[in-house]
């Protein structure tokens, strides 16, 4: 018996007790949202957006082309004649106007009056002479370097001797037209042979150099070199 009056109570009371939920779900949660209008989209939009669009450039006209004149170079009509005449026989040698002949191979004009005139071309510039420097011509630009026709051996110092001094004594000379040493300068030095080097070359004879034809004056590099014999 308790058991089942308790079944019956059950049973009456879960029925009652799901319609009140969903009665208090409506009220709470559906029917508010009822009432929310949602936006339209084209409020939400930025105003960079509805701006309006700028205006279809203009359209292109091409510019009218310019009129070509016409041209008559030559002598002959650009319009056709009314009627067709005989053709009368030209005296031997005559040029029409307008033609260009040749003769021996030289182009031809027509002169002033109507005759024929030989273009002769140019006469061809003689080269001109090579002019000679101010100063010395150094070795290199000349197409024969000075020959040696006249050597003296160094004389070796005794105090290099002594010292056991070797080396090689570097200068530049300068050669007159007439093939001395007139100018001495040392680029490379060993103290106790330089005296003996410069008394050497300002020995030497070269043969006379030539520049464009004429006699010129050289400057080169001279080299001495002191050993010791063993």
């Amino acid at each position: 018996m308790a058991r089942e009056g308790l079944r019956s109570h059950l049973t009456g009371s879960v029925p009652v007790s799901i319609a009140v939920h969903l009665v208090a779900l409506l009220v709470l949660v559906i029917f508010p949202l009822m009432d929310i209008v949602l936006p339209l989209p084209a409020a939400m939009m930025p105003v960079y957006v509805l701006a309006a669009p700028l205006p279809p450039p203009p359209a292109y006209v091409r510019p009218a082309a310019a009129p070509v004149a016409s041209r008559n170079t030559g002598g002959a009509p650009v319009t056709a004649p009314d009627r067709i005449a005989p053709e009368v026989p030209q005296p031997e040698g005559f040029t029409p106007p307008g033609m260009v002949t040749a003769e021996g191979g030289l182009p031809t004009a027509l002169g002033a009056e109507g005759g024929v005139v030989t273009l002769t071309p140019p006469p061809v510039p003689a080269p001109e002479p090579a002019k000679q420097p101010p100063g010395p011509v150094r070795a290199a630009q000349l197409p024969e370097l000075p020959r040696k026709i006249a050597d003296a051996r160094p004389l070796y110092p005794d105090v290099a001797r002594q010292a056991r001094v070797e080396g090689t004594v570097i200068m530049e000379a300068v050669i007159d037209t007439s093939g001395r040493v007139t100018q001495l300068k040392i680029i490379r030095s060993v103290p106790l042979l330089d005296q003996a080097a410069l008394d050497a070359v300002r020995q030497w004879r070269y043969s006379p150099s030539l520049y464009g034809g004429k006699p010129v004056s050289v400057l080169m590099t001279v080299t001495v070199r002191f050993t010791l014999q063993q």
